[in-house]
């Protein structure tokens, strides 16, 4: 007597993969959920940055910085963020469609300061950094479906922080 091929049959295979496919599926979801939320706090630390760095040349070099911001969109300008010329750097863009920079609120003073730009293109859209170490004090979001960012920038120590 021979004994029996012990091998798996057609249908546990087939069960098999639908059971393979079933997980790959959810592990797909999760990871793309994974990697639009990274690209989130990636927009939001490279913003962090783009501030922090005008605040510093503002102290290091002796002059104001400013860095307007749009939906998608920041540059930073030496001096005046109304002056093309002035340019120094940007436009930075948000890479992923899903991700957009939201309540951009950066007031100016409600009295003129001897010494400090103020204007915007758009009023409220503009983030001023002044050689003192000051800076216009505002915030803004960066903003997904489910998730939030908000990065503040204090007006008396000009200190950029990300919650």
């Amino acid at each position: 007597m021979t004994p029996r091929d012990t091998g798996s049959t057609l249908v546990e295979t087939v069960v098999t993969l639908a059971l393979a496919g079933v997980l790959s599926t959810i592990g797909l979801f999760a990871v793309r959920s994974f990697l639009a939320a990274n690209r989130e706090q990636g927009t939001a630390t490279e913003i962090r940055s783009v501030l922090r760095n005008a605040e510093e040349k503002a102290l290091s070099q002796g002059r104001t910085y400013c860095v307007y911001f749009t939906t998608t969109t920041w540059t930073t300008y030496k001096s005046d963020c109304t002056v093309a010329a002035d340019k120094t750097d940007g436009p930075g863009q948000v890479s992923d469609s899903a991700i957009s920079l939201a309540s951009i609120t950066f007031p100016a003073p409600n009295q003129a300061i001897l010494g400090q730009a103020t204007s915007c293109p758009v009023a409220g859209k503009c983030a001023y950094f002044y050689p003192r170490g000051t800076a216009l004090a505002g915030s803004l979001q960066v903003t997904r479906s489910s998730k939030a960012y908000t990065l503040t920038v204090e007006g008396l120590t000009g200190r950029v922080s990300l919650a």
